[in-house]
């Protein structure tokens, strides 16, 4: 029972990061389209991403309270009638309204994926998650390049209607199930109380706030791929727009193998150490990107995603699951996804400021630098943690 409910699970998020795959990088374009200058389409982005911060946490709190898979059903059917409402926006506040409601309804779907996968995950988490979270690659292998193909052939409308039709199976997939929620002491705490105190717990909890800590610095950095990379490759180094593509579309195929040998080794070594080896990929990516100038060293050099992104999230989920209390697992996810939302959003800021004033190269090897910096902060404060600890042994 517990496979058969996984190899669903394993499935309803592959829909989920086709249906994501088919329209989130044709958005920007939409937008272009629907009449949006760049510096409004700059605006829709920062804005959406700030609001969503809240309805993440919400969400992740609401989850562990009620039954999650039936929170996710609704939430992907949210989500379908949301894809479709994006074919009537024309203004600027029409996107910003709704490239608003998208983002938070998106990251709250992606994150309780994990902690639904984690409701029957409950031995060598790290394996079993790692094979879980290949579906989103998967998904994403092809959810982009069928939206393109079907934008370039048939029009936006109809990459919408494909998005909103893969989120709703993927929304039945996740509703049809559902564990009953385990029994949970409740504590004396007021009912006014309780929702904070759950986000006290959370944050005061040495392995979340150590984790959550090192992950925010590194991901800073993460801006001189997701947005600076194409740029870099066309304007600096002259090559292709086709081959900076060529930089984003292999990055799953590392993701996978990643994903599945990472989360083994978390549970043969430790997650800490793994979380370590991902972080230290970050600053190494970097390098090898800036420093040859050569394109083909830099595609390969985005092979490291495999580590900083999927592996990190597998190991990251892993080890948050086992640091907080069974009650607490939907919000702690959902608190390291808005922690990571924030520090990209700081970063596209900070990596800007210095692109426009010093060029690509001195951005390159302050992403390089501030990134290596969250491998001490890992080691720092759990050494910080473990002499308190002792102190009161």
């Amino acid at each position: 029972m517990l496979l058969k409910d996984l190899k669903r699970l394993w499935f309803a998020t592959l829909f989920s990061y086709a249906a994501l795959g088919f329209i989130s990088p044709l958005i920007p374009l939409y937008m272009s389209y629907r009449g949006l200058s760049p510096l409004e389409v700059g605006l829709v982005a920062s804005l959406a991403t700030l609001v969503s911060i809240l309805p993440v946490a919400v969400m992740g709190r609401i989850s562990d309270i009620i039954n999650r898979e039936k929170l996710q059903g609704m939430l992907g059917a949210g989500l379908a009638l949301l894809t479709l409402i994006y074919t009537y926006a024309s203004s600027l506040l029409d996107f910003m309204i709704l490239q608003s409601a998208y983002m938070g309804l998106t990251y709250s779907y992606m994150t309780l994926s994990g902690a639904i996968a984690m409701d029957y995950i409950r031995t060598k988490r790290g394996t079993g998650f790692g094979k879980f979270r290949t579906s989103g690659s998967v998904g994403w292998i092809f959810g982009p390049f069928l939206g393109g193909l079907i934008a370039d052939n048939l029009g936006f409308p109809l990459v919408f209607l494909s998005s909103s039709l893969f989120f709703l199976v993927s929304a039945f997939l996740f509703g049809i199930g559902g564990l009953k929620k385990r029994h949970v002491e409740k504590r004396e705490s007021p009912r006014s109380n309780r929702h904070m105190e759950a986000f006290k717990r959370v944050l005061t909890n040495r392995a979340a706030y150590t984790l959550y800590a090192s992950v925010f610095t590194a991901w800073i950095s993460t801006p001189a791929y997701y947005t600076f990379l194409p740029l870099f490759m066309t304007d600096e180094i002259g090559t292709s727009k086709s081959m900076s593509s060529l930089a984003f579309s292999i990055t799953p195929f590392a993701e996978v193998p990643a994903m599945l040998y990472l989360g083994f080794l978390s549970d043969r070594i430790g997650r800490k150490k793994v979380i370590a080896l991902c972080l230290a990929a970050y600053p190494m990516r970097y390098m090898l990107t800036v420093f040859t100038g050569n394109p083909w060293i830099i595609i390969g050099a985005q092979l490291l995603h495999g580590l900083t992104f999927g592996g990190l999230y597998v190991v990251s989920v892993s080890y948050l699951s086992e640091a907080v209390d069974e009650d607490l697992q939907g919000l702690a996810l959902s608190l390291y996804s808005i922690n990571s939302s924030i520090a990209r959003f700081i970063g596209n800021y900070l990596l800007g400021f210095l692109v426009d004033n010093y060029g690509f190269v001195p951005m390159y090897y302050a992403a390089a630098l501030i990134s290596a910096f969250s491998i001490p902060i890992l080691t720092l404060l759990s050494q910080q943690g473990s002499q308190k600890k002792h102190k009161t042994l």
